[in-house]
């Protein structure tokens, strides 16, 4: 049985001559709670459409414009999207990495549940304890072409006027999925679920606007991806890449414990960052204390880090409002985690 593991993995990103960021990967809870016997899960793909709804799936195609084979390409990835989310699950084992198909309606429309008969057959032949069906896909695309805005720029040393037509290519995709749980015979969810991706271009006219967009078939396998993961983060705690801002500054002892973060030694950064919250300037600390509030996140645990935070605020330190909010979040987050794993040992 997959245990779930909380942690923070520290990445350190850009800077400024104020500020540093880091990136953490923490846990966010599944939007809906999965009985802990589902471990072993197995992937359909019912979205194609039968003989009966195959010649209305090619004319919806000619008459959207998306071609025909557009929706079953962005299934395929809509089920590759959602394995690669499984595969670096601690929650769920894949038991068939590439997914199988099965005929659906092809449409918008869910076709009639799987027959449990099926399903046990199914789960059977995998060592599964569910099945997560994409039951239907649809997708639709539109092309904006936007008000041009006018620049100037220098070419060979002469101002030039250049204008600007912004496009943008809009994919609605709808994904509905079913989870059978085989053992208590049971479909434990039922949803259609709507995405919206946008991909944006530049040109120096409409039509060269238009051109420089990715292709329908890319923007089909990156929407389609993206689907699949969203649906992933709906049934499974996943981790999730975060930014964090800690402030540096000119002052010489705020630069050193910037070098001493760089090297990953952050009990040095916090001896110094504690010395400075009682610094005759204000500036210097309210931005250590928040800069503790950061580190506590990372070494010490929330509740320290809601303390330090709470305390760069009533000195005045603006950014602290919304950090104690994101760390409030983060404590109903964990909390969510325990319980389900106190309820589903």
């Amino acid at each position: 049985m997959k245990k779930i593991i909380f942690g923070l993995v520290v990445v350190f990103g850009l800077s400024s001559c104020v500020t540093s960021n880091i990136s953490l990967k923490v846990q966010r809870p599944a939007d809906i709670t999965v009985s802990q016997e589902i471990q072993n899960v197995v992937i359909i793909n019912r979205s194609r459409p039968s003989k009966e709804n195959l010649a209305g799936n090619i004319v919806e195609g000619l008459i959207s414009g998306e071609g025909i084979g557009a929706d079953r390409k962005g299934a395929e990835y809509c089920v590759e999207g959602l394995s690669n989310m499984l595969v670096n699950s601690e929650r769920f084992t894949l038991k068939n990495a590439g997914g199988m198909e099965l005929k659906g309606t092809g449409t918008s429309s869910f076709p009639i549940p799987l027959d449990w008969n099926e399903v046990i057959s199914i789960c059977g032949s995998y060592d599964g304890d569910a099945i997560l069906s994409l039951e239907t896909f649809d997708s639709d695309s539109r092309i904006i072409i936007g008000v041009p805005t006018t620049r100037t720029k220098k070419l060979k040393g002469v101002k030039v006027k250049e204008i600007r037509y912004p496009a943008t290519l809009i994919m609605d995709i709808q994904s509905g999925w079913r989870i059978y749980d085989v053992k208590d015979k049971k479909i434990i969810d039922e949803n259609i679920f709507s995405e919206v991706k946008e991909f944006r271009a530049y040109g120096s006219s409409p039509e060269n606007a238009r051109m420089n967009l990715p292709s329908k078939r890319d923007a089909i396998k990156k929407s389609g991806l993206f689907a699949g993961e969203q649906y992933g983060f709906r049934i499974s705690p996943i981790w999730i890449k975060v930014n964090r801002t800690y402030f540096t500054g000119k002052h010489e002892d705020l630069k050193l414990a910037k070098s001493y973060v760089k090297r990953g030694d952050w009990d040095a950064a916090i001896e110094i960052w504690k010395d400075l919250v009682d610094n005759t300037d204000e500036k210097v600390a309210r931005r250590s204390a928040y800069n503790m509030a950061i580190a506590s996140e990372i070494k010490e645990g929330l509740d320290t880090a809601i303390e330090w935070a709470k305390k760069a605020q009533n000195l005045g330190e603006k950014k602290a409002h919304n950090y104690i909010n994101v760390l409030n979040r983060r404590k109903i987050d964990n909390i969510k985690i325990y319980l389900f794993i106190a309820i589903h040992p």
